[in-house]
């Protein structure tokens, strides 16, 4: 009797790209120092774009200085490489207590959920009522009441 093995074998490879292993880092210093973070293996060179409120400024290579950014407004960052130019990232990043931290931007609000429908009854103040006279007007469960 013959016996049939058949032995499957695969290889995983995480698909890792250049883009992946770019970033940059911000000196701790009060004026704007970026410095790009290549950890590939291949040349390429860093092309920065920096916006504060006003105007926009321009530099290339592994580390650029900003010292005309205001330090009083929110600056975005971004980067491009070259040769390439496949790969950029853009950050928004405030000085605070005389260093440069990156931080997050509020994109979208989250709507407030209504309050629970409770059958009290309130004044045009909001306060509590625990009786209503008549001729008040008064809102109960989101009702206007006259």
């Amino acid at each position: 009797m013959r016996t049939l093995l058949i032995l499957l074998c695969c290889t995983y490879v995480n698909a890792q790209t250049l883009c992946d292993s770019l970033s940059y880092s911000i000196s701790n210093s009060s004026i704007l120092t970026v410095v790009g973070v290549n950890s590939s293996s291949d040349s390429l060179n860093f092309r920065w774009g920096v916006c504060d409120n006003t105007t926009c400024y321009s530099a290339s290579g592994d580390t650029a200085y900003f010292p005309l950014v205001s330090p009083f407004d929110t600056v975005k960052v971004c980067y491009d490489i070259s040769p390439q130019w496949s790969c950029s990232d853009c950050q928004y990043v405030v000085l605070i207590q005389g260093s440069w931290q990156v931080v997050n931007i509020i994109t979208h609000v989250n709507e407030i959920q209504a309050l629970p429908i409770n059958s009290k009854a309130y004044d045009l103040l909001g306060r509590e009522l625990q009786y209503i006279k008549k001729g008040t007007i008064y809102i109960r469960n989101g009702i206007l009441y006259k």
